[in-house]
């Protein structure tokens, strides 16, 4: 998932981009079935509470998921 790419600026920057279906999974992983509304929440969730020290991990979604179940 990681790489290197270049910003607007020509420097160099390394991304770890995570989408919709990795999220979706997270999901089968823990044998659970979620809406692409509800990944797209978790996605949210995750870029606006995560800790910066230990960044975004698989753990982290499985989280949000197990929080979304609780609710649902």
């Amino acid at each position: 998932m990681a790489h290197i790419t270049k910003n607007e600026e020509g420097e160099l920057i390394l991304r770890d981009d995570w989408c919709i279906e990795d999220i979706h999974q997270a999901a089968d992983d823990m044998g659970q079935k979620i809406t692409d509304e509800q990944a797209e929440d978790i996605l949210v969730a995750v870029a606006n509470s995560h800790d910066c020290n230990i960044g975004i991990n698989w753990e982290l979604f499985y989280y949000h998921i197990e929080r979304i179940g609780d609710v649902s």
